[in-house]
């Protein structure tokens, strides 16, 4: 007894460590449930995942980035059970390399985990390294919003325990490392105070672990550069500058002479021999993707408010966010960019891989809209909330289960989960795999009561009212 009442002591001195331990505790146990979901009837893992671990084992084995003794000798099924082996997913430099058309950032910081204990090891490691990434979310959360830390636990554990966040804390993707490397970049650039130039440098580095994760990131590293720049302190933005080109230079430098061109696309089968431009090029386009801006939320197969519908409380936390202080700004700001990223520049967002890739890496940055959401009215919102919320784990729960029996597998047909209060709601979501004339009547039901919804919820919140508690002033 007196040990427990010292930790509820210790919880409520100091709320920040305390409930971050606690959340990193919790999701270590729950996401390292996820290590056993196969992604595919024929593999445990699939897409791109295999390319970042052969990667990863040529150099522990060779000591390099070419792949063709791994394919020459099959190591690689030491990692994919397969029956038909490895495909090929690149096509040889001129000489002779074969390299995985995927940026080495992944691939080197797995280094550990597969040396110690090769596919489960590396899963491991990045289930850690989810628990971490939301425990520091946590933490920027409760900075921002400044609300009850109880509050922010909860909103915080809620976007967690989605079946989205559940499912990309054991996949060998890189999106939750960059979602790490983001938090943590924000967490340092955040402070009220002015940055010294030791925290100048710590940013350089996390901002600069960015795009060797993943050339897509760059948007988001430069969006928070500019952010320092405009509150930095003048030799902490020379630092940040100094650092900034180094870094892009050393980048810049690796991938010419390692891909002959600025990203590892140039030696995906798909895009072999054409430019840095012309892969850019051939990425953008707008005119049959617009639909993405809600479909990432509402699509009955791959919107991630159909598998936690508690993210729905995010579009009104974006308002709130609009209307606080210039780092609340910078959050959504994040949140834009990644968005019209998955929208516009992604190839797919329907592909070999469970709903919500694109957006993962700003998945722990919603915590914050929804605390702001919830922080707004009374006992009847909340219970909504909550409800939704109860939903959303009922989901990720049953997906988990029906996950470990094969009832479904996660790359292929995870939308097929049989749970009753999962199917029994299809209906009311579009399915933008064809435009029939129920994806379109839905499509117009969305969006006119959504926006209907939101300006009302406008409206509402910019009503002054005695003890309604709104985000905070800058």
């Amino acid at each position: 007894m007196d040990a427990t009442r010292r930790l509820v002591q210790l919880a409520r001195a100091r709320p920040g460590p305390a409930g971050a331990l606690a959340l990193f505790a919790l999701l270590a146990v729950v996401y390292g449930t996820s290590i056993d979901i196969r992604a595919s009837r024929g593999a445990s893992i699939t897409g791109d995942e295999p390319f970042y671990l052969i990667t990863t084992q040529s150099l522990l084995d060779d000591g390099n980035l070419d792949l063709r003794e791994q394919y020459a000798t099959r190591s690689y099924e030491s990692f994919f059970d397969h029956r038909d082996g490895l495909w090929m997913q690149s096509v040889a430099l001129e000489d002779g390399r074969v390299l995985s058309p995927h940026n080495v950032g992944l691939s080197v910081l797995l280094l550990p985990g597969f040396a110690l204990g090769g596919l489960a090891g590396a899963q491991l490691q990045l289930v850690l390294i989810a628990a971490l990434t939301w425990a520091l979310a946590y933490l920027l959360a409760l900075r921002l919003t400044e609300a009850r830390p109880l509050l922010v636990w909860l909103a915080t554990a809620a976007a967690a325990l989605s079946a989205t966040a559940f499912i990309y804390s054991s996949e060998v993707y890189p999106e939750v490392p960059a979602a790490l490397a983001l938090v943590g970049a924000l967490l340092v650039a955040t402070g009220r105070e002015r940055l010294p130039v030791g925290r100048v440098v710590a940013l350089v580095l996390l901002l600069s672990a960015l795009p060797w994760l993943g050339a897509k990131y760059a948007p988001l590293a430069a969006l928070v550069a500019f952010y320092v720049l405009w509150r930095g302190e003048p030799r902490g933005r020379r630092v940040l500058i100094g650092g900034g080109a180094v870094s892009a230079l050393a980048y810049g430098a690796f991938h010419l002479v390692t891909y002959e061109s600025l990203t590892p696309y140039n030696v995906n089968l798909v895009y072999a021999g054409g430019s840095t431009a012309t892969i850019v090029g051939e990425h953008v386009e707008f005119g049959d993707r617009v639909y993405r801006l809600w479909g990432l939320l509402i699509d009955r197969r791959f919107g991630v408010a159909r598998w936690a519908p508690l993210l729905l409380a995010v579009v009104p936390g974006l308002l709130l966010l609009a209307r606080g202080d210039a780092r609340q700004r910078l959050v959504l700001g994040l949140v834009a960019v990644q968005v019209l990223i998955a929208t516009f520049v992604v190839i797919t967002m329907m592909g070999w891989w469970f709903p919500g890739r694109t957006l993962v890496t700003v998945f722990p940055l919603l915590p914050i809209p929804l605390v702001l959401v919830a922080s707004m009215g009374g006992r009847v919102w909340r219970v909504a909330l909550v409800a939704l919320g109860g939903y959303s784990l009922a989901v990720t729960a049953a997906l988990a289960e029906a996950g470990r029996s094969r009832e479904v597998v996660i790359a292929v047909d995870p939308f097929e989960l049989q749970a009753v209060f999962f199917r029994g709601v299809a209906g009311l979501f579009p399915q933008y795999t064809s435009w029939t004339t129920e994806t379109w009547l839905l499509t117009v039901a969305w969006l006119g009561l959504g926006g209907l919804a939101l300006a009302a919820w406008a409206a509402w919140t910019c009503r002054p009212r005695a003890g309604r508690r709104g985000p905070r002033a800058p």
